[in-house]
Formats: C-alpha cells, sequence, structure tokens
C-alpha cells in the first residue's frame, strides 16, 4: 500500500486550513496534514513528522513564510515548498521563487494547487533521480569526470572542510591553474582573501555568500592573482565517503562589460538630454533678454516721449483760473512721476547684449539698492584675470538681480553683501542678507527662486541656499567659466 503524502501546514487561520485540506483530499484522498501555527512548532515537526511536502502562509503575526523557507534550506531538507497566500506583489512573487520557492499559490485560486504540487513532487523525484546517478558515477572518477567535463562551467567537487576533491578542464582554463595544483588545496586558493574562512565553500563569511541552489555572484582569483567577476551556483552532493559540495562555476566579465557599457550608453544619452535642455533654456534666457531690451526701448522710446510731450502741453495751456491751474499742476506732477517709474522701469529692463560691463552694471544695481531701499550693501568684484562671454556676464547680472530684488520685497534686511570672485575655474556668486530668513524648502517653489535655480543650472551651475527664520539668508552660486 502506498503511504500517505506527509503534508505540513504553516497557517493561523482554521478555515483557511481546513478549506485547503478539503480542497485537496477531494483530489487526492491519501494525505495527511500538519498544521502549525508558529516557528517552534514548524521547527518541530520539520524533524517529528517528517514531511514530504510543505504549504506555508506567508503573513503569520510573527513568522512568515520566507522565513520558514529559509528554515528548510538550513535543514538541508530537500522538501517542495509552496507558499499558499492571500496576496503578494509581483516583486515578492519573483524574491521567493529566486529565494528556492517550488511556487506560489493565492488563496482565491486553489485550482493551480494540485498541480503546482505534482509537479514539485515531480521536479524533486526527477532531481533525486539525477542526484543518485551522480552519487553512482562519483565511485567511478572516471565516469564522474566526463560528466564534469561535459559541463559548460567550471565545476569544483569541494568536502565539508573545504578541500578541493575535483575539477574540470574549464576550471583549469578559467584559473590558469592545472589539476595537480589545486586539487587536495583549500577552496579559497581559487577566491580573494576576504571571502576566506576555514570551514568549506558553504561557511564562507562574505555577504555575498548566498544559500544552497541559489546562484550569486562575486569575485574570483587567478593563479596569477587578478581578480574577475564570477557567478556561482552551489549544490549539495551526498556520496559514500561523506557530503560535498558541487560549485559551478560562469566568468561574467564579458556580461559585465556589456552591462558597464549600457550604463555608460544611458548615461551618455542622459547627458545629451540635459545639455539639450540646457540649450533650449539659455535660448529661451537670451530671448528674454532681447524681449526685455525691447520692452524698455519701448517704454522709453514711444510711452516715455508721449508723457513727456504731454506734461509740455500741459504746462503750455496753464490759465490764470486757481482750479485749473491746480488741476494741471497735479496732473503735470502725475505724469513726471510716470515719466520717472519709467526710466527706471526702463533701465532695469534694458541691458547691453554685446560688450557688456558686468561690474558697471552691477554696481548701478548695489547703487540703486543703497539709494530706494535703506539697505546698506557692500559689493565686492574681483574678477579681474579670466574673460568672460556676454551671455554668462548678462546670466550672473540677472541672477544677482532676481536676489537683490527678493531681499528688497520680503527680507525686511538693514545690510546686505554681493561678491563676485573667481574660484578656480569657476565663479562664485555669493549674495547675503541679515533679514527675517524663511523656509528653504517651501520658498525654492517660487516662481523668481525657481528661475533663478534654472538660470544656474542652464550654464552647469549649483546653487546653494542657506536661510532660516531670523537668521537672515546665503546663496552661493557656483558657475564655469
Amino acid at each position: 500500500m502506498k503511504a500517505a503524502l506527509r503534508i505540513i501546514m504553516l497557517e493561523d487561520s482554521p478555515t483557511d486550513a481546513e478549506i485547503i485540506q478539503r480542497y485537496l483530499i477531494k483530489k487526492k484522498p491519501d494525505l495527511q496534514f500538519c498544521l502549525v501555527t508558529n516557528r517552534t512548532a514548524f521547527q518541530r515537526e520539520l524533524n517529528h513528522f517528517k514531511p514530504d511536502l510543505i504549504l506555508a502562509d506567508n503573513a503569520l503575526p510573527q513568522f512568515n513564510g520566507s522565513e520558514a523557507l529559509q528554515l528548510v534550506q538550513e535543514s538541508a531538507l530537500d522538501i517542495p515548498f509552496i507558499l499558499v497566500t492571500g496576496s503578494m506583489t509581483d516583486e515578492f512573487a519573483a524574491h521567493i521563487i529566486k529565494s528556492g520557492a517550488d511556487d506560489y499559490i493565492l488563496k482565491d485560486r486553489l485550482n493551480r494547487l494540485p498541480d503546482a504540487i505534482e509537479a514539485a513532487l515531480r521536479k524533486r523525484k526527477t532531481e533525486k533521480e539525477k542526484l543518485d546517478v551522480i552519487q553512482k558515477l562519483v565511485q567511478s572518477e572516471e565516469k564522474y569526470r566526463s560528466l564534469l567535463e561535459s559541463a559548460p562551467d567550471a565545476m569544483v567537487i569541494v568536502n565539508n572542510d573545504g578541500i578541493i576533491e575535483l575539477i574540470n578542464t574549464q576550471t583549469e582554463n578559467m584559473f590558469g591553474y592545472s589539476g595537480h595544483e589545486i586539487i587536495g588545496k583549500p577552496v579559497g586558493i581559487l577566491l580573494p582573501d576576504r571571502y576566506k574562512k576555514p570551514k568549506g565553500l558553504n561557511r564562507f563569511e562574505s555577504r555575498e555568500i548566498m544559500r544552497l541552489g541559489e546562484a550569486f555572484e562575486l569575485s574570483g582569483k587567478k593563479k596569477n592573482g587578478e581578480e574577475f567577476p564570477v557567478e556561482m551556483r552551489l549544490s549539495p552532493l551526498k556520496t559514500a565517503e561523506g557530503p560535498l559540495v558541487t560549485a559551478a562555476i560562469r566568468d561574467i566579465s564579458e556580461r559585465r562589460k556589456a552591462e558597464k557599457a549600457l550604463k555608460e550608453m544611458e548615461q551618455e544619452i542622459l547627458n545629451q538630454k540635459i545639455q539639450e535642455q540646457k540649450k533650449i533654456t539659455r535660448a529661451i534666457i537670451r530671448a528674454q533678454e532681447k524681449e526685455r531690451n525691447r520692452i524698455g526701448q519701448e517704454l522709453h522710446d514711444n510711452v516715455n516721449q508721449i508723457l513727456v510731450g504731454t506734461k509740455l502741453y500741459l504746462e503750455l495751456a496753464r490759465k490764470d483760473d486757481l482750479k485749473v491751474k491746480e488741476l494741471i499742476k497735479y496732473s503735470i506732477s502725475l505724469i513726471q512721476r510716470s515719466i520717472n517709474e519709467i526710466r527706471i522701469l526702463s533701465t532695469k529692463n534694458v541691458t547691453p547684449l554685446k560688450d557688456v560691463n558686468l561690474k558697471e552694471l552691477l554696481q548701478m544695481l548695489v547703487d540703486g539698492l543703497n539709494k530706494s531701499s535703506g539697505i546698506k550693501a557692500d559689493f565686492v568684484y574681483a574678477v579681474t584675470s579670466q574673460p568672460l562671454d556676454d551671455d554668462l556676464k548678462l546670466n550672473i547680472y540677472r541672477i544677482i538681480q532676481e536676489q537683490i530684488n527678493n531681499i528688497v520685497k520680503h527680507s525686511n534686511a538693514k545690510n546686505a553683501g554681493i561678491q563676485v570672485k573667481p574660484e578656480g575655474d569657476h565663479i562664485l556668486i555669493s549674495i547675503t542678507d541679515d533679514g527675517k530668513g524663511f523656509d528653504v524648502n517651501k520658498k525654492r517653489k517660487g516662481i523668481g527662486i525657481s528661475n533663478m535655480i534654472n538660470r544656474v543650472e542652464s550654464f552647469n551651475g549649483k546653487v546653494q541656499m542657506d536661510s532660516s527664520a531670523g537668521n537672515g539668508c546665503k546663496v552661493l552660486v557656483l558657475l564655469p567659466y
């Protein structure tokens, strides 16, 4: 009589466990279940119940399916493991399969469970048959060597003490050793010193070393000392002489080169896109400067002239009537104020697009700040030797102008400082004030500061803004020549 299939169920819901059991018994009556709900019971029944299959939920209060799978692997038990859970993400599903689980089944799709169980059992049976074949071949080294030689990867057989027992030709070619040079030697001869520990390959002290049966990447070391990237997969091997570990090793240097080349190409494309965007931004800034100039000239040449002419006519039209005189006088004062405002506005907007005298323009800004706002501003311009192109000069001017406007409008500062000086192959701009300060994270969302940051980045520069309530503000801008 065929023995019943013994199944450990890791499940904290009695209802779910009963549903799963009833569903499986309908399909296959010869089943024996052992229900556990925690780590202690699970560990105990692994030894006592001796299961043929494990069905594990993934979400127990203090224990989960991933931990259960790890316990099975650490126990060196070759038992099919299927996760049966209510829900899971695609990422976790991929992770649990990669970690060694045979399959995963959602509780609302139990119709898949019998087939999954059959597939897992069939897989184990096939693997056991292969293992039996290999174990028999081990008794005959020549036959086993033929098997190793047929493998596409470097194959290394290591005993539990970490001593190399057998290798194939691929191993000799990959590492540069002949067989007699490394057989009988510690397996650490094939690895950099940082991986070594004297108790066998499966016990190497390294965060890269994973569980048996799982592929992982680390570095190999050739006879000449050269390190190179490898992918390794460890498999247990039972023999009459005791347990062994088979290491299948693959040189992944070309893969790494291809991955590096791909990353470099992606980065190059990204850099090109960034540079194109910066070119567009600089073109926009240039267009803005032209438009500023046009508007300023229009204000000065047209609107301002009309207002000046109107003022002259009003002055000529004065009569003896006191009320008319007062009205004309008031109108003239309003027109004069408008003329003054237009002159100021046109002066701010109109900047030379060629042969820019940056120091002079900045000095005008600082003088205006001192005269109109009551803020005492110190100005230092120390760029003397290295010539700056006009686009860079205008950009520096607009950056400083923007921050000065911010200081006047928002800071309540009494003192300010503007410095422009060379810093290696860069221009360092420093703008400080002793005002009320602000929350930098919130303020960076404003249009003015966003425009300033865009100007800096369009010239491959960097900007740092430090401020807090009551401590003023410091803006540092670094622009390459």
